[in-house]
C-alpha cells in the first residue's frame, strides 16, 4: 500500500481578516528566514526553537502558526541553498513575497463545505468554500471515510485541499513507456502495442507567441491596455496547455488501466539546462510541457493502482533497441533511424523501446528482434497511409462487439475527441 495525496483548489470570499492573516504569515516566514541565516540553523526543531519565545512576544496568535512558519522558512532555505551552490540563487536570501499560509493539522478542521481555522485560544476563523461537481466528487468521497485530509494551503484566491487515499499499487506482467514530443506523445507496451496521442500544444503555443507580439507592439501607445492583455491571454494560454494536458493524461492512463500496466516515464532533470539550438528552437523546445504531463499522468496512475517509474532517457533516441549500436538517418525519411544490425524504426518507437529495455523490472524486450520487422512499423504505416484512426474504447479492449487492433498495430488517437467524455469509470473524478 502507498499514499497518494491530490490537491483540490476550493474558491473562497475573500476578507479583510482573512488577508490582514495571510500578511501576518508572510512576515512570519521572513522573520524565521532571517533568525535561520543569523544563527545558521538549518533544522525545523532548533529554528522553532530558537525564534519560539520572540515569535510569543510579537504575534499573539495560536503557537501552531509558529511550527508552520518555520516549516515553510526550512524549505525554502533549503531550496535556496541547493540554488546557490549552482549559481542560480536570486538575492543574498530568499524571501516570501507572495501570500499564503501553510497550516499545521492543528490550526484548522475541514468540513466539507467550510474550514476552521483556529486563529488565537478560543477564537475562530470559518471561511466558506466555494465548489462546483468537481470539487463535490471529493467531498462526497471524504464524508464516505474513502479520503483524508492533509495540511491546508490558503493564498488570495483559493483554498488548496490536500486529499490522501491509500491504494495497492499493482505488479503488472506488462509496462507501457511514454515518449513525449512536441507535437505527439508516442507509447509502446511491452505486448507490443504502438499507441500515438496526437496533440496540438505546438498550435497553441505558436498562436499565443503570435498574439503576445502583436500586444507588445502596441505597449508603447498603449501601455496600461497592452498589460491588461497580455494578462488576458497569458492566463488563457495557461489554461488551454493545463487543459491538455489534463486530457492526454487521462488518456494515456485509461489505456494503461484497462491492459493492467506498468508505466514507464523518462528522467528528465536538468535536461532544460542543456537546452541550446539558437533562439527559435530554443523556445519552441521549452514549451514542451513534459515535466506537467508527467506529473498527471503519475498522480492519475497511483490513484488507479499503477505503478509509475522513471528510467534514464540518455540516448534513448540514438542507440539501437536490439543490439545496442548508433543509429543514423535512414534514406527514406527524416524521423527513421537505422542501424547496421539492420533493425529499422520511427525514432519515437525506438526511444520506448530503450525505455522498455532500461525498466529493471522489465528486462529484456518479450518479443523476437524482428518482431516490429513482421508486423507494420510505425515509419511505414505513416508512408503509406494506413494509420489506424479507431476510438479509444477499440483500443482499451474492444467493447460493444468490435475488436481491437492486432498486436503491433499503430493506433492514432485524438485527445481531442475526449474532449466530451466525462464520468466514465468508477474512480473517473480523480481523474
Amino acid at each position: 500500500m502507498m499514499e497518494v495525496t491530490l490537491s483540490v483548489a476550493f474558491g473562497y470570499e475573500a476578507s479583510e481578516e482573512v488577508r490582514a492573516l495571510l500578511e501576518d504569515f508572510r512576515e512570519m516566514v521572513n522573520f524565521a528566514i532571517e533568525k535561520a541565516l543569523e544563527a545558521n540553523v538549518t533544522g525545523y526543531a532548533k529554528l522553532r526553537k530558537l525564534i519560539y519565545d520572540e515569535w510569543k512576544r510579537k504575534w499573539n496568535y495560536s503557537t501552531h502558526f509558529c511550527h508552520s512558519a518555520c516549516r515553510v522558512a526550512v524549505s525554502m532555505l533549503r531550496s535556496w541553498r541547493r540554488l546557490k551552490k549552482k549559481g542560480k540563487a536570486r538575492g543574498d536570501k530568499p524571501v516570501a513575497r507572495k501570500l499564503f499560509m501553510h497550516l499545521d493539522p492543528q490550526l484548522v478542521k475541514y468540513e466539507g463545505e467550510r474550514i476552521r481555522i483556529s486563529v488565537k485560544p478560543r477564537k475562530f476563523l470559518t471561511i466558506h468554500l466555494k465548489y462546483g461537481d468537481y470539487q463535490r466528487r471529493f467531498i462526497e468521497e471524504w464524508r464516505k471515510g474513502a479520503l483524508r485530509v492533509g495540511e491546508i494551503t490558503i493564498n488570495e484566491e483559493k483554498v488548496l485541499v490536500p486529499f490522501r487515499k491509500d491504494v495497492d499499487l499493482s505488479d503488472p506482467d506488462d509496462w507501457i513507456a511514454i515518449d513525449i514530443n512536441e507535437g505527439n506523445i508516442t507509447a509502446v507496451s511491452s505486448n507490443p502495442h504502438i499507441l500515438r496521442f496526437e496533440t496540438d500544444i505546438r498550435e497553441i503555443r505558436s498562436t499565443y507567441f503570435e498574439k503576445r507580439r502583436g500586444i507588445q507592439r502596441l505597449s508603447k501607445q498603449k501601455p496600461m491596455t497592452s498589460k491588461r492583455l497580455m494578462s488576458k491571454y497569458s492566463k488563457r494560454e495557461r489554461n488551454r496547455i493545463k487543459d491538455r494536458c489534463h486530457k492526454i493524461a487521462k488518456s494515456i492512463v485509461r489505456v494503461a488501466k484497462a491492459n493492467g500496466w506498468g508505466i514507464i516515464l523518462e528522467d528528465l532533470k536538468g535536461m532544460r539546462d542543456h537546452i541550446h539550438y539558437g533562439r527559435k528552437m530554443n523556445r519552441r523546445l521549452h514549451a514542451i510541457p513534459f515535466r506537467k504531463i508527467q506529473s498527471y499522468i503519475e498522480y492519475k496512475a497511483k490513484i488507479e493502482g499503477l505503478p509509475v517509474i522513471y528510467v534514464d532517457a540518455r540516448n534513448t533516441s540514438s542507440l539501437c533497441p536490439m543490439c545496442g549500436g548508433k543509429l543514423k538517418k535512414a534514406p527514406n525519411g527524416h524521423r527513421i533511424l537505422r542501424c547496421d544490425c539492420g533493425y529499422e524504426n520511427d525514432r519515437d518507437v525506438i526511444a520506448c523501446l530503450n525505455l522498455l529495455r532500461r525498466n529493471p523490472r522489465c528486462g529484456e524486450l518479450p518479443f523476437p528482434p524482428n518482431a516490429f520487422h513482421e508486423v507494420t512499423p510505425f515509419g511505414v504505416t505513416e508512408k503509406e497511409g494506413l494509420r489506424y484512426n479507431q476510438m479509444l474504447t477499440n483500443v482499451i479492449g474492444g467493447q460493444n462487439g468490435e475488436s481491437s487492433p492486432s498486436t503491433g498495430d499503430v493506433v492514432v488517437l485524438d485527445v481531442g475527441e475526449e474532449r466530451n467524455d466525462r464520468d466514465n469509470g468508477e474512480n473517473s473524478f480523480y481523474c
